[in-house]
């Protein structure tokens, strides 16, 4: 199966773990952000190179993990995840689970019921 992890760059560490974990299993990664973490100060042309690649992995995959809290980039990887749900499992996850709380820290979009 092929598979992308959505996750705010403080949880890279968990994104990684989570990722060799399905590797071992014979699951394929369709992007591994992690490798090169924060390009914000890279430039215009990496920033857009990494956008194009990180929408394509979310689109090609057939399960896309959400590791809970995540960052402006997570959200919109979740959405293309939703808009393109027709071929994929998609997971949200959350330590804590306050992120499910119906309070500032929810985004309606946890709540979509692809």
């Amino acid at each position: 199966m092929r598979f992308y992890i959505a996750t705010g760059l403080p949880n890279a560490w968990r994104a990684s773990t989570l990722a060799e974990v399905l590797k071992r299993r014979g699951h394929e990664h369709t992007y591994d952000w992690t490798v090169h973490g924060d390009i914000r100060r890279e430039g215009e042309l990496r920033m857009g190179e990494v956008a194009f690649n990180e929408l394509r992995a979310v689109r090609d995959a057939e399960l896309v993990v959400v590791l809970l809290p995540g960052g402006s980039g997570t959200h919109t990887e979740l959405g293309v995840a939703i808009a393109t749900r027709g071929n994929k499992r998609i997971i949200l996850w959350s330590e804590e689970g306050d992120e499910f709380n119906f309070d500032e820290r929810a985004c309606t979009f946890y709540f979509h019921p692809s």
